[in-house]
């Protein structure tokens, strides 16, 4: 693995995980990254010191894209939200082509159209299940709950690592969203009491991340074509939650040039 791909990689994902509506998976897969730190992460007989040393690139630029770009970014977003919804779409669509081309050179099959089509329905029902449930978080009180902040340590991190799986949607559900995305872009305003407070948060992040990670390698080891199909559906998927409309005035034109630049951009990625 290039350790400038994946520190530019880090920086993207980064971005992605503070931005709502972005998918960080979906970015590492776009950039090429996801199943490397999948098969590295769980394979025993590399020693830790070693793994860590590997990703040490892609941490301390998913770190700089969460601290620095991701609040620099949010600034855009909570000004541009419609012009920067338009750049990610045009990087998710400039990447799947070559998902499926990276399917066809590794696995020798065409994208399996059943399991693509599962994925991109499941998706499409997380985008509107949280309007439809209309989740408001102030109706849950105690959020310091220790087994409460477990369980939503586990669901947000298998948002993390399932591409395509809203992490936003677990938060919302669970009344967390507001105050995790506020500790992610500024987490040095956390007090000693409330990081103590949030232990089981973290445990239920590191415990997910352990589980989740053996089960997706073994699925990407043992169905690549099928898990790979799902994901690509996963996705796509992932478009409809961050398509914000269209306008046909200048702002619109804008934000068109905008799409089409990200998606060349991330076309000839591979090819440098």
């Amino acid at each position: 693995m290039s350790r400038t791909r994946n520190f530019l990689a880090g920086i993207l994902i980064g971005i992605g995980v503070v931005l709502p509506g972005v998918s960080g998976s979906v970015i590492a897969i776009m950039m090429g990254v996801y199943n490397d730190v999948i098969c590295l992460l769980s394979d025993d007989n590399i020693k830790s010191f070693s793994k860590i040393i590997k990703l040490l690139p892609l941490i301390i630029g998913l770190l700089i894209g969460i601290i620095i770009f991701g609040n620099i970014l949010l600034i855009f977003y909570e000004k541009f939200p419609f012009e920067i919804m338009y750049v990610f779409i045009g990087l998710i669509l400039g990447g799947v082509p070559l998902l499926i081309k990276e399917l066809d050179g590794k696995s020798g099959n065409k994208i399996n159209l059943k399991y693509f089509f599962i994925t991109l329905t499941c998706s499409i029902l997380l985008i509107v299940l949280p309007e439809v449930l209309s989740f408001n978080n102030s109706e849950i009180k105690n959020i310091f709950n220790p087994f409460y902040l477990f369980i939503a340590g586990f669901l947000y991190i298998s948002g993390k690592i399932i591409p395509g799986i809203s992490s936003s949607l677990f938060l919302m559900m669970l009344g967390l969203y507001d105050y995790i995305l506020s500790i992610l872009a500024n987490p040095f305003i956390l007090s000693l009491n409330e990081l103590i407070k949030l232990i089981p948060f973290f445990i239920g992040v590191i415990i997910g991340l352990i589980i989740l990670i053996r089960i997706i390698n073994y699925l990407l080891s043992n169905y690549f074509e099928k898990t790979y199909s799902a994901i690509i559906g996963f996705v796509v998927g992932s478009i409809f939650a961050i398509y914000p409309g269209f306008v046909f005035n200048i702002r619109g034109l804008i934000a068109f040039i905008l799409m089409i630049i990200s998606f060349k951009l991330i076309n000839k990625m591979p090819k440098k």
